[in-house]
């Protein structure tokens, strides 16, 4: 699959294909946006998932992760992403994420390879990614590196020009956090991330965009 910017926001925020454990609790359900978290053996912070409708088309959500150059625009405290490779026949890729931690905390960043997939019958569109070997890209001395981060961004076409938009995210942020109180606040990033999304994407630079390797429900 032939990208221009490959998929690289996708996981700034914490997004995750999340292990079966604990049951889902519903944290926030405001403004057509419904946040759960639960626990997850092994991660000190809670995971979550994030559902929200709009208006889109696939191509049009996909190509708003695609561009990495206005993710902070929208992503809650993502303050850059940057392509590092990627394999357009393969639609597979590989960024670097820098994230703003409220003070005192220090600021973390982390490096995902990940894949965009879509399925031929129900033309859902699935960006997977997850946490690279530690070592194998150059630590930032200015940021913390997180160890590990999976996520995933779903994109389930309605019909009628609606998208169901879900976020599904775990990381271990690693380092010296009051993981308590970020549990309690946990449900503010997808949140606010999914406020931004459904902000931006009926700007025309996205909704223009028919990316030949997305097809649409009716196709």
């Amino acid at each position: 699959m032939v990208f221009s910017k490959v998929v690289g926001v996708v996981l700034l925020l914490l997004v995750s294909a999340v292990s079966q454990s604990s049951e889902w609790e519903l944290a926030r359900d405001r403004n057509g946006i419904k946040v759960w978290t639960r626990n997850e053996p092994g991660y000190p912070i809670r995971a979550f998932k994030a559902v929200t409708t709009v208006d889109s088309s696939l191509s049009g959500l996909v190509s708003l992760i695609m561009d990495t150059d206005h993710v902070s625009e929208w992503a809650y405290r993502i303050l850059g992403v940057e392509v590092l490779t990627r394999d357009d026949d393969a639609a597979t890729f590989v960024i670097h994420t820098k994230t703003d931690f409220p003070w005192p905390l220090s600021n973390r960043d982390v490096v995902l390879a990940g894949q965009i997939v879509q399925d031929e019958k129900t033309r859902i569109v699935t960006i997977r990614s997850r946490s690279t070997p530690a070592g194998r890209y150059p630590v930032d001395p200015d940021f913390v590196r997180m160890p590990d981060m999976v996520g995933d961004w779903i994109f389930r076409p309605l019909g009628a020009g609606k998208v169901e938009v879900t976020m599904i995210g775990r990381a271990n942020p690693s380092g010296n956090i009051p993981f308590g109180v970020v549990n309690l606040i946990i449900h503010e990033t997808p949140y606010r991330t999914l406020q931004g999304l459904r902000e931006v994407i009926g700007a025309e630079r996205y909704q223009r965009k028919q990316l030949k390797q997305i097809k649409e429900l009716q196709d």
